[in-house]
């Protein structure tokens, strides 16, 4: 990384903030999921699987979990970020000299977590509301409202991130006044409000959010168009702010990625551009585990479990590392996850939802690249892995072998549900097995 102060959290802290986020957590639970039930933010019962086809097998096991409430994750990333809000608190009224916002270790998983956890939250919303027709024209007011509101949150952050680096508030005035490029998306965004307040674009709004009736929740292209822009803001910040361009190899060492000619002198893309090999390192990291725990929050208390062990590991490699500010951020990863599984165990009383599983995935990637062990990866998220190639390979295989199935269903969980072991013994046993390689991987990490 660039040569940022790396102010040192002793264990204590890090435990003692795992420990706040773990108490936030269970003491906004119930009232959380009393919010959930009031407003009805229920599971809805899955009809297609991973190919567009019936979900027989799903249903089969998992029909009794119809209108269980979701959107947990929000629970989970507003545990972090009210335990990082109050690291602040105490760093200001001088009780610690340092708070866990700190710009090198933290500034990026923390944006990428809630970016990911806000856009999850939307497709959960989305796929709930959804089934009924009704409700979603009904709604659809309130969603040209809250899309205006978006642009307006994001213009503001802009400013007062412009304002925190530049140091002065004139200056941020006038960077966004006379910066020609930022001067035209300015108005651009204002004036695409402006269309929206009229009301007159809401059936193209409805039709880009959530495309196919048939198909709940956000729409595929606006999804993977959101998930691929917070990538390249994380990457950009990655690559320029942090200054990485490398993947360490265990036992190996260090290979730097290849560049792309001279740094163009253009704003934002000239940068990508020169650093593109590590760009798209970073995108397919991120969308990738994003994806991979989305697959995996499947059964109850699984998902959850797996991110317990893989956040946990990541602390003790951040820390020994020298990322003690990450490994502190890992450990109130931890501690918030674990107080939603402390519901989340068989029976659920709530799931985690995209929002949860998407944030938390994506973060678990880039803190890998943060800590430079991008190929202990698939030992610490072995069971990630597994669940994603699973879905890989049978889709593959209905592809071309006229729709012959490699497992009863797909992803892999529910493969061991159709052999009847039951929804906890397959929990418990990718527990184990993902508990195991994530030691290895943390034995890799340390010695490779």
């Amino acid at each position: 990384m660039t040569d940022y102060i790396r102010p040192d959290l002793s264990i204590l802290a890090i435990l003692g903030y795992a420990f706040f986020a773990f108490l936030v957590g269970v003491c906004a639970t119930p009232w959380f999921i009393s919010f959930l039930r009031k407003n009805k933010l229920g599971k809805q019962l899955r009809v297609e699987a991973v190919d567009g086809r019936d979900a027989s097998v799903f249903r089969q096991y998992h029909k009794h979990k119809f209108g269980t409430p979701t959107m947990g994750g929000l629970l989970i990333w507003g545990s972090i970020l009210m335990t990082i809000l109050f690291s602040r608190l105490l760093s200001l009224f001088g009780v610690v000299e340092n708070s866990l916002m700190q710009r090198g270790e933290v500034y990026l998983p923390l944006f990428v977590l809630i970016t990911l956890g806000y856009l999850g939250a939307i497709d959960d919303y989305l796929n709930v509301i959804q089934s009924d027709k009704e409700h979603l024209k009904a709604t659809s007011a309130k969603i040209r409202k809250f899309a205006v509101l978006n642009v307006l949150g994001i213009i503001l952050l802009a400013f007062l991130y412009s304002w925190n680096d530049l140091g002065h508030f004139g200056e941020a005035v006038q960077y966004f006044v006379f910066h020609k490029q930022i001067r035209f998306l300015l108005a651009a965004a204002l004036i695409g409000c402006v269309l929206l307040l009229t009301g007159k674009f809401d059936g193209l709004l409805l039709n880009t959010l959530v495309g196919d009736a048939k198909k709940a929740g956000l729409s595929v292209r606006p999804k993977l168009f959101s998930l691929l822009l917070i990538g390249v803001l994380g990457a950009y910040w990655f690559v320029v702010k942090l200054g990485i361009n490398q993947i360490d190899i265990p036992f190996y060492g260090s290979y730097a990625l290849p560049m792309i000619g001279s740094e163009l002198p253009i704003p934002f893309l000239g940068p990508l551009i020169h650093h593109l090999p590590y760009v798209l390192v970073f995108l397919f990291i991120l969308v990738g585990t994003a994806n991979a725990v989305n697959v995996t929050d499947g059964l109850d208390g699984l998902a959850g479990g797996l991110l317990i062990i893989a956040y946990s590991s990541f602390a003790l490699i951040a820390y020994q590392s020298g990322y003690t500010m990450l490994a502190g951020f890992c450990a109130i990863v931890v501690g918030a996850t674990a107080a939603f599984l402390w519901h989340n165990v068989p029976p659920a009383l709530f799931f985690m939802g995209d929002t949860g599983s998407i944030a938390l995935g994506g973060t678990l990637g880039v803190i890998a690249l943060m800590t430079d062990t991008v190929l202990v990866l698939p030992f610490v998220g072995f069971i990630f892995v597994i669940e994603m190639l699973s879905v890989i390979i049978q889709l593959t295989s209905k592809k071309y072998r006229g729709g012959k199935k490699v497992f009863r269903a797909a992803p892999i969980h529910h493969h061991f549900e159709a052999l009847e072991w039951g929804e906890s013994k397959v929990t418990m046993r990718f527990w184990i097995i993902g508990g195991f390689m994530a030691f290895v991987g943390v034995l890799v990490a340390l010695l490779g």
